[in-house]
């Protein structure tokens, strides 16, 4: 009689669920918070300005998007300069990153909640209802002038949020001996046919936060460049 090795075959192997992006998570709860400061910011704005409200809040002041009427902006966005999970919050600063450090982007989209011209009084966060919406950050580096778009979209619910935002990682290759300095530019649009809402970043928060000057808000930069730098450690 031969002997038989009945011993059980091994289980299959399941794959060990992935681990949460805790960096990821940390960037989220930064961008919710600072979106809450933003939105007390625009409503008490809004509230100042009644019917011939302009979206403006003293940190975002909408000043390219269209349809724009005098000084009435219906669509607009901003975006912040690079962000690194390092320490506490505000993490900063995330303008010089080594090669393979995880960096994000954030990009706050603002759909104006007050009726004005030329819609009378239907605002366009109605007017925005179901329509899909493209946010696209467009790396360009500077150093070898290539250039990277990342996209996402999405579709807004039945009334459009007057505040929303939307996070990017952005890619940190290694660039060699010679370090890269990119240029992140942000747009924004309605991409269903016939809607006439466009708008890119005139306005970056600068998590650095040198000094404001004059009328700027400190950290807020306008019509400036929005760079930042990737080393080999």
């Amino acid at each position: 009689m031969t002997a038989v090795d009945e011993t059980p075959a091994a289980p299959p192997e399941e794959k060990a669920p992935a681990a949460p992006d805790q960096n990821m998570d940390a960037v989220h709860q930064w961008a919710q918070d600072y979106l809450a400061k933003l939105t007390d910011k625009t409503n008490e704005r809004l509230a100042q300005l009644g019917t011939n409200g302009n979206g403006s809040n003293g940190g975002i002041e909408p000043h390219i998007g269209e349809p724009m009427v005098g000084s009435y902006v219906a669509f607009d966005v901003a975006a912040t300069s690079p962000i690194q999970i390092i320490g506490l919050p505000p993490y900063q600063p995330g303008k010089v990153i080594a090669a393979g450090e995880p960096a994000y982007l954030v990009a706050f989209m603002f759909v104006n909640p007050v009726a004005g011209p030329p819609w009378g009084p239907v605002p366009p966060t109605v007017q925005l209802g179901w329509r899909h919406w493209r946010l696209s950050l467009d790396l360009m580096n500077v150093t070898d002038l290539t250039h990277t778009i990342l996209a996402q979209t999405g579709t807004y619910p039945a009334n459009a949020p007057a505040l929303s935002y939307a996070i990017f990682t952005l890619p940190t290759p290694n660039p060699g001996a010679d370090p890269d300095v990119y240029e992140a530019n942000v747009t924004f649009d309605i991409s269903d046919p016939g809607q006439p809402y466009a708008a890119f970043a005139t306005n970056f928060l600068d998590l650095d936060e040198d000094p404001g000057f004059v009328f700027v808000p400190p950290g807020w930069r306008h019509e400036l460049p929005n760079r930042y730098l990737v080393y080999d450690k």
